[in-house]
C-alpha cells in the first residue's frame, strides 16, 4: 500500500501481491491494514488512488 498525504487529502493506493498471473476474481479477498500517517486524518478527505474518489463508507 502506498499513501500520499497533502494538506487537504490522504490518497491510498493498493496492489495485488503474491501472484504472477494477476488477481483471480473468484478468490479476490480483501484484508484490513493499518496505515501510519504523518499526522492525524482530521478533516482531510480519504481518497482512492484508482478512482480519485472518496473511499466509500469512510466517515
Amino acid at each position: 500500500m502506498a499513501v500520499l498525504e497533502t494538506d487537504g487529502s490522504v490518497v491510498l493506493s493498493t496492489s495485488v501481491v503474491g501472484t504472477k498471473e494477476g488477481p483471480c476474481t473468484a478468490d479476490l479477498l480483501g484484508e484490513m491494514v493499518t496505515v501510519k500517517l504523518d499526522r492525524p486524518l482530521g478533516d482531510r478527505v480519504l481518497l482512492d488512488a484508482f478512482t480519485g474518489r472518496p473511499v466509500p463508507g469512510w466517515p
